[in-house]
């Protein structure tokens, strides 16, 4: 049987997605809690890694198993070993040929940005800059994100991964001065969103033109963003398995 979760998490108190020997992660509390439904070693398969400090608002993941559960039933059980900053939001049989990273046909993530006065309420869940920015010119510059580009200047060094990317839709809001990113694409490098929103906030601040964010881009790699905005205003918001108007 073929179970698929959509998990929401606090990243805040976890060393990322992934499981690490020794450290929290978000995939080894669930393999912990499966371990103790199912008695079976099972390796959850997640759409895509969260770093340390990286929130998901509905990452999905997948196993397989022996054990013969309704499917509603697997939301209930494995909550019932969760700790508070994780939820399980919803659970489905699902068929063998389903995947939940290489079935996904695209994802959306969200950063959010303080502008305002310093708030430790809010510190590890808002990136707070306390700086104004010209939102204008950096709506303007997201534009250069859109369409298929080898994004190799705003991820992770990795000499043997494809690093082409198609950004379908890039926003910037503005509520208050709290800033809402929004991205949507068929994929998204390791640490792709938040150099890119770092270019953003330096184009914002003045300290860089928009035309060098599109050097970077047609750059292909050539030349590299070097500005990487925090992690904690990061969120992974959603992942398709359709149409983009999906809800």
């Amino acid at each position: 049987m073929r179970v698929k979760c959509i998990v929401s998490y606090d990243g805040s108190q976890f060393h990322g997605f992934q499981v690490q020997p020794t450290l929290r992660t978000v995939q080894g509390e669930i393999q912990d809690a499966l371990k103790k439904i199912t008695q079976e070693d099972i390796i959850i398969h997640g759409s895509g890694r969260t770093d340390a400090g990286v929130h998901a608002i509905s990452q999905v993941f997948h196993f397989d198993t022996s054990k013969h559960l309704p499917e509603k039933q697997w939301k209930r059980a494995i909550n019932h070993f969760m700790p508070r900053d994780i939820y399980i939001k919803d659970s489905f049989i699902v068929d063998e040929d389903f995947h939940s990273r290489y079935s996904a046909s695209w994802k959306e993530y969200r950063y959010y940005l303080s502008m305002q006065e310093y708030d430790p309420i809010q510190a590890n869940y808002v990136c707070q800059l306390g700086r104004p920015l010209d939102v204008k010119l950096m709506q303007k510059t997201a534009a250069y994100y859109i369409g298929c580009h080898n994004f190799a200047s705003f991820c992770a060094a990795d000499p043997y991964g494809n690093t082409y990317r198609t950004v379908y839709e890039v926003e910037i809001s503005d509520d208050h001065q709290q800033l809402c990113f929004r991205f949507k694409g068929d994929g998204f490098r390791r640490y792709m969103v938040r150099y890119m929103v770092g270019a953003l906030i330096r184009v914002g601040l003045h300290k860089m033109d928009p035309l060098q964010v599109k050097e970077m881009v047609d750059s292909a790699g050539a030349i590299q963003c070097l500005h990487k905005a925090k992690a904690e205003g990061l969120y992974l918001y959603h992942v398709g398995y359709g149409s983009l108007n999906e809800d």
